[in-house]
Protein backbone atom coordinates (compact mmCIF):
# COMPACT_ATOMS: atom_id res chain seq x y z
CA UNK A 1 0.00 0.00 0.00
CA UNK A 2 1.16 3.50 -0.47
CA UNK A 3 2.84 5.85 2.18
CA UNK A 4 0.53 8.56 1.50
CA UNK A 5 -2.51 6.39 1.56
CA UNK A 6 -1.10 5.11 4.82
CA UNK A 7 -0.99 8.72 6.49
CA UNK A 8 -3.91 9.77 6.12
CA UNK A 9 -5.11 11.27 9.63
CA UNK A 10 -8.50 9.86 10.75
CA UNK A 11 -11.57 11.96 11.49
CA UNK A 12 -15.22 12.43 9.71
CA UNK A 13 -16.99 15.09 8.61
CA UNK A 14 -20.85 15.64 8.36
CA UNK A 15 -22.19 17.95 5.30
CA UNK A 16 -25.74 19.43 5.71
CA UNK A 17 -25.46 22.83 3.81
CA UNK A 18 -28.69 25.46 3.69
CA UNK A 19 -28.11 26.54 0.46
CA UNK A 20 -27.44 23.35 -2.26
CA UNK A 21 -28.74 22.93 -5.68
CA UNK A 22 -32.50 22.49 -6.38
CA UNK A 23 -33.01 18.52 -6.34
CA UNK A 24 -29.16 17.56 -6.84
CA UNK A 25 -28.95 14.31 -8.51
CA UNK A 26 -25.67 13.76 -6.59
CA UNK A 27 -25.07 15.22 -2.89
CA UNK A 28 -22.15 14.58 -0.66
CA UNK A 29 -23.66 13.33 2.65
CA UNK A 30 -20.04 12.31 5.03
CA UNK A 31 -16.64 11.62 4.58
CA UNK A 32 -14.38 10.33 7.06
CA UNK A 33 -11.11 8.05 7.54
CA UNK A 34 -11.11 5.91 11.26
CA UNK A 35 -9.40 2.48 12.44
CA UNK A 36 -11.78 -0.24 14.00
CA UNK A 37 -10.57 -2.03 16.85
CA UNK A 38 -13.43 -2.89 18.65
CA UNK A 39 -15.87 -6.10 17.71
CA UNK A 40 -18.56 -4.32 18.92
CA UNK A 41 -18.35 -2.36 15.42
CA UNK A 42 -21.57 -3.63 13.47
CA UNK A 43 -22.51 -1.13 10.99
CA UNK A 44 -26.75 -2.99 10.00
CA UNK A 45 -28.15 -1.74 6.40
CA UNK A 46 -31.53 -2.29 7.96
CA UNK A 47 -31.33 -0.39 10.93
CA UNK A 48 -29.38 2.68 9.98
CA UNK A 49 -32.54 4.85 10.00
CA UNK A 50 -30.12 8.03 10.00
CA UNK A 51 -28.84 7.17 6.71
CA UNK A 52 -31.91 6.62 4.89
CA UNK A 53 -31.96 7.22 0.90
CA UNK A 54 -28.13 6.91 1.28
CA UNK A 55 -25.47 5.27 -0.59
CA UNK A 56 -21.80 4.22 1.09
CA UNK A 57 -18.39 3.54 -0.52
CA UNK A 58 -16.05 2.03 2.24
CA UNK A 59 -12.59 1.24 1.13
CA UNK A 60 -9.60 -0.64 3.33
CA UNK A 61 -6.11 0.83 3.84
CA UNK A 62 -5.07 -1.35 6.26
CA UNK A 63 -6.23 -4.63 8.33
CA UNK A 64 -9.31 -6.62 7.54
CA UNK A 65 -12.84 -6.07 8.07
CA UNK A 66 -16.24 -8.11 7.03
CA UNK A 67 -19.48 -7.57 5.23
CA UNK A 68 -22.43 -9.97 5.00
CA UNK A 69 -24.68 -8.80 1.82
CA UNK A 70 -27.34 -10.73 2.02
CA UNK A 71 -26.50 -14.52 2.32
CA UNK A 72 -23.02 -13.63 0.65
CA UNK A 73 -19.82 -13.14 3.61
CA UNK A 74 -17.12 -11.20 1.93
CA UNK A 75 -13.84 -10.70 3.76
CA UNK A 76 -12.28 -6.94 3.41
CA UNK A 77 -8.58 -6.97 3.34
CA UNK A 78 -6.55 -3.77 1.94
CA UNK A 79 -7.41 -2.91 -1.06
CA UNK A 80 -10.86 -3.88 -1.42
CA UNK A 81 -13.82 -1.70 -1.32
CA UNK A 82 -17.82 -2.28 -0.93
CA UNK A 83 -20.76 -0.67 -2.33
CA UNK A 84 -24.57 -0.32 -0.69
CA UNK A 85 -27.49 1.46 -0.29
CA UNK A 86 -29.46 2.19 2.88
CA UNK A 87 -31.62 0.44 3.86
CA UNK A 88 -30.39 -2.75 2.42
CA UNK A 89 -29.74 -6.23 3.89
CA UNK A 90 -26.24 -5.96 4.54
CA UNK A 91 -23.66 -5.79 7.59
CA UNK A 92 -20.40 -4.66 8.02
CA UNK A 93 -18.38 -5.62 11.07
CA UNK A 94 -14.80 -6.08 12.82
CA UNK A 95 -13.36 -9.31 14.06
CA UNK A 96 -10.57 -8.53 16.21
CA UNK A 97 -7.81 -8.72 13.33
CA UNK A 98 -4.70 -7.42 15.98
CA UNK A 99 -4.02 -4.93 12.95
CA UNK A 100 -6.80 -3.19 13.26
CA UNK A 101 -9.15 -2.38 10.43
CA UNK A 102 -8.14 1.27 8.94
CA UNK A 103 -11.31 2.32 6.58
CA UNK A 104 -11.55 5.60 4.26
CA UNK A 105 -15.63 6.01 3.55
CA UNK A 106 -17.90 7.94 1.78
CA UNK A 107 -21.72 8.68 2.04
CA UNK A 108 -23.45 10.19 -0.90
CA UNK A 109 -27.06 10.76 -2.02
CA UNK A 110 -29.60 11.24 -5.01
CA UNK A 111 -31.20 9.41 -7.41
CA UNK A 112 -28.09 9.20 -9.92
CA UNK A 113 -25.93 7.57 -7.16
CA UNK A 114 -28.70 4.64 -6.70
CA UNK A 115 -28.10 4.40 -10.64
CA UNK A 116 -24.63 4.60 -10.06
CA UNK A 117 -24.38 1.71 -7.36
CA UNK A 118 -26.71 -0.56 -9.08
CA UNK A 119 -24.37 0.08 -12.54
CA UNK A 120 -20.85 -0.88 -10.82
CA UNK A 121 -22.36 -3.59 -8.97
CA UNK A 122 -23.41 -5.09 -12.17
CA UNK A 123 -20.04 -4.51 -13.61
CA UNK A 124 -17.70 -5.61 -10.67
CA UNK A 125 -20.16 -6.82 -7.69
CA UNK A 126 -20.99 -5.23 -4.54
CA UNK A 127 -17.74 -5.97 -3.17
CA UNK A 128 -14.43 -4.93 -5.54
CA UNK A 129 -10.80 -4.48 -5.65
CA UNK A 130 -8.96 -1.35 -6.33
CA UNK A 131 -5.26 -0.23 -6.36
CA UNK A 132 -4.66 2.63 -3.87
CA UNK A 133 -3.57 4.80 -7.30
CA UNK A 134 -6.95 4.25 -8.83
CA UNK A 135 -8.34 7.18 -10.13
CA UNK A 136 -11.99 6.86 -7.86
CA UNK A 137 -9.42 6.48 -4.85
CA UNK A 138 -6.95 8.94 -5.80
CA UNK A 139 -9.93 11.40 -5.87
CA UNK A 140 -11.58 9.96 -2.73
CA UNK A 141 -8.34 11.07 -0.65
CA UNK A 142 -8.01 14.34 -2.44
CA UNK A 143 -11.53 15.13 -1.39
CA UNK A 144 -11.44 13.92 2.26
CA UNK A 145 -8.15 16.24 2.31
CA UNK A 146 -10.17 18.79 1.23
CA UNK A 147 -13.08 18.24 3.94
CA UNK A 148 -9.78 18.09 6.61
CA UNK A 149 -8.71 21.44 5.62
CA UNK A 150 -11.95 23.10 5.78
CA UNK A 151 -12.38 23.54 2.04
CA UNK A 152 -15.78 22.04 1.39
CA UNK A 153 -18.27 24.63 2.92
CA UNK A 154 -20.68 25.03 0.35
CA UNK A 155 -23.78 22.74 -1.22
CA UNK A 156 -23.09 23.80 -4.93
CA UNK A 157 -19.10 22.75 -4.09
CA UNK A 158 -20.11 19.53 -2.24
CA UNK A 159 -22.78 18.45 -5.16
CA UNK A 160 -19.62 19.16 -8.02
CA UNK A 161 -17.70 17.09 -5.57
CA UNK A 162 -19.72 13.68 -5.46
CA UNK A 163 -20.50 14.16 -8.88
CA UNK A 164 -17.01 14.14 -9.76
CA UNK A 165 -16.20 11.04 -7.57
CA UNK A 166 -19.11 9.25 -9.21
CA UNK A 167 -17.44 9.56 -12.74
CA UNK A 168 -14.53 8.38 -11.17
CA UNK A 169 -15.85 5.59 -10.38
CA UNK A 170 -17.28 4.85 -13.89
CA UNK A 171 -14.00 5.80 -15.26
CA UNK A 172 -12.13 2.94 -13.31
CA UNK A 173 -14.98 0.36 -13.30
CA UNK A 174 -14.68 0.81 -16.85
CA UNK A 175 -10.46 -0.06 -16.53
CA UNK A 176 -10.92 -2.80 -14.22
CA UNK A 177 -11.36 -6.76 -15.61
CA UNK A 178 -15.09 -8.12 -15.29
CA UNK A 179 -15.26 -9.87 -11.97
CA UNK A 180 -16.82 -13.20 -11.67
CA UNK A 181 -20.73 -13.03 -11.17
CA UNK A 182 -23.62 -15.40 -12.29
CA UNK A 183 -24.88 -12.72 -15.03
CA UNK A 184 -25.95 -14.68 -17.64
CA UNK A 185 -24.04 -14.32 -20.88
CA UNK A 186 -26.69 -12.59 -22.78
CA UNK A 187 -27.59 -10.02 -19.86
CA UNK A 188 -23.33 -9.38 -20.15
CA UNK A 189 -23.41 -8.60 -24.06
CA UNK A 190 -26.51 -6.67 -23.72
CA UNK A 191 -24.57 -4.31 -22.00
CA UNK A 192 -21.80 -4.30 -23.48
CA UNK A 193 -23.79 -3.83 -26.87
CA UNK A 194 -25.35 -0.95 -25.28
CA UNK A 195 -22.24 0.75 -23.79
CA UNK A 196 -20.33 0.18 -27.12
CA UNK A 197 -23.54 1.63 -29.32
CA UNK A 198 -25.78 3.47 -27.26
CA UNK A 199 -25.31 6.68 -30.20
CA UNK A 200 -26.83 4.19 -32.95
CA UNK A 201 -29.29 1.44 -31.40
CA UNK A 202 -32.70 2.20 -32.22
CA UNK A 203 -34.57 0.13 -29.45
CA UNK A 204 -36.08 -3.39 -29.01
CA UNK A 205 -35.98 -4.60 -32.31
CA UNK A 206 -32.67 -3.42 -33.27
CA UNK A 207 -31.03 -5.13 -30.39
CA UNK A 208 -32.81 -8.69 -31.02
CA UNK A 209 -31.30 -8.22 -33.89
CA UNK A 210 -27.97 -7.86 -33.31
CA UNK A 211 -28.36 -10.39 -30.99
CA UNK A 212 -30.54 -13.66 -32.65
CA UNK A 213 -32.81 -13.11 -29.89
CA UNK A 214 -36.15 -12.66 -29.60
CA UNK A 215 -37.64 -9.43 -28.05
CA UNK A 216 -39.64 -11.21 -25.46
CA UNK A 217 -36.29 -13.29 -23.93
CA UNK A 218 -34.42 -10.95 -23.73
CA UNK A 219 -36.68 -7.85 -21.94
CA UNK A 220 -37.55 -11.04 -19.43
CA UNK A 221 -33.84 -12.39 -18.44
CA UNK A 222 -32.45 -8.84 -18.51
CA UNK A 223 -35.36 -7.45 -15.88
CA UNK A 224 -34.71 -10.60 -14.43
CA UNK A 225 -31.06 -10.50 -13.28
CA UNK A 226 -30.97 -6.20 -13.50
CA UNK A 227 -34.05 -5.01 -12.01
CA UNK A 228 -34.27 -2.76 -14.77
CA UNK A 229 -35.87 -2.82 -18.40
CA UNK A 230 -33.43 -2.72 -21.60
CA UNK A 231 -34.86 0.52 -22.66
CA UNK A 232 -34.19 1.96 -18.85
CA UNK A 233 -30.77 0.95 -19.19
CA UNK A 234 -30.03 2.35 -22.34
CA UNK A 235 -31.70 5.58 -21.58
CA UNK A 236 -29.33 5.89 -18.40
CA UNK A 237 -26.22 5.26 -20.24
CA UNK A 238 -27.22 7.80 -22.42
CA UNK A 239 -27.90 10.69 -19.77
CA UNK A 240 -24.66 9.88 -18.09
CA UNK A 241 -22.93 10.37 -21.50
CA UNK A 242 -25.01 13.54 -22.02
CA UNK A 243 -23.40 14.56 -18.36
CA UNK A 244 -19.80 14.09 -19.29
CA UNK A 245 -20.35 16.23 -22.20
CA UNK A 246 -22.99 18.29 -20.82
CA UNK A 247 -20.12 19.11 -18.11
CA UNK A 248 -16.66 18.93 -19.73
CA UNK A 249 -17.53 20.24 -23.59
CA UNK A 250 -18.52 23.58 -25.25
CA UNK A 251 -21.37 21.95 -27.54
CA UNK A 252 -24.54 23.00 -27.49
CA UNK A 253 -27.74 20.52 -27.16
CA UNK A 254 -28.41 19.58 -29.72
CA UNK A 255 -25.31 17.97 -30.95
CA UNK A 256 -25.07 16.46 -27.49
CA UNK A 257 -28.20 15.20 -28.02
CA UNK A 258 -27.05 13.01 -31.36
CA UNK A 259 -23.84 12.37 -30.03
CA UNK A 260 -26.07 10.52 -27.30
CA UNK A 261 -28.02 8.90 -29.98
CA UNK A 262 -31.40 11.41 -29.82
CA UNK A 263 -32.31 12.49 -32.99
CA UNK A 264 -34.89 15.08 -31.62
CA UNK A 265 -33.75 17.48 -29.41
CA UNK A 266 -36.68 18.40 -27.61
CA UNK A 267 -37.20 14.81 -27.28
CA UNK A 268 -33.31 14.61 -25.58
CA UNK A 269 -34.42 17.46 -23.20
CA UNK A 270 -37.84 15.76 -22.04
CA UNK A 271 -36.06 12.70 -21.26
CA UNK A 272 -33.00 14.09 -19.40
CA UNK A 273 -35.65 16.30 -17.60
CA UNK A 274 -37.15 13.34 -16.40
CA UNK A 275 -33.76 11.60 -15.10
CA UNK A 276 -32.56 14.34 -13.88
CA UNK A 277 -35.54 16.68 -12.59
CA UNK A 278 -33.70 19.56 -14.65
CA UNK A 279 -33.03 20.82 -18.06
CA UNK A 280 -29.31 19.91 -19.94
CA UNK A 281 -28.72 24.12 -19.33
CA UNK A 282 -30.03 24.26 -16.20
CA UNK A 283 -27.59 21.04 -14.88
CA UNK A 284 -24.64 22.55 -17.18
CA UNK A 285 -24.90 25.93 -15.15
CA UNK A 286 -25.29 24.35 -11.73
CA UNK A 287 -22.48 21.78 -11.79
CA UNK A 288 -20.02 24.20 -14.01
CA UNK A 289 -20.32 27.22 -11.44
CA UNK A 290 -20.01 24.20 -8.41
Amino acid sequence: MRSHVMNIPFDAFKFDFVESPPQAPAQLDSIGCMEVNSTDHICNGLKRLEQVGSSIFQYTLKGKGMIRIGEQLYSLEAGKAFMVDVPSDHEYYYEGDADGWRVLFIVLNGEHVNDCWSFIRQQLGSVAVFEPDASVIRYLIRLYWEAYQGHLNDGFQSAGAAYQFITELYRTAHMIPPQPHAMPELVRRLITLMESDYKTLEGLDDLADRLDASKFHITRTFHQHTGSTVIQYLTKIRINRAIELLLNSNHNVEYIAQEVGYQNSKYFTKVFREQTKMPPGQYRNIYIRS
